[in-house]
């Protein structure tokens, strides 16, 4: 769910970005949608992206946090002894 949660929000953002730009043009907002389907594809691969880095870093976290866990619990064994 997060995953589509992630590239939804990120296509979302392409999409009011892309209206923002014509806005600012003074274009009409409702010209060009192969604009639109081109701003919410890249716009949602960036998201793609960053949801698998996001994964990665959620991973590199974890097995930190046990290697720091598992060297704290040595060294209090170490201390007791």
């Amino acid at each position: 769910m997060a995953l589509l949660a992630t590239v939804t929000g990120f296509a979302t953002f392409g999409v009011a970005a892309r209206a923002f730009a014509l806005t600012v043009q003074r274009r009409p907002i409702v010209s060009g949608f192969v604009g639109y389907g081109i701003s919410a594809t890249a716009f949602g691969g960036l998201g793609y992206l960053v949801y698998g880095i996001e994964q990665r870093q959620n991973k590199l976290l974890k097995e930190r946090k046990e290697a720091l866990t598992a060297n704290r619990e040595r060294r209090l064994v170490a201390q007791d002894a």
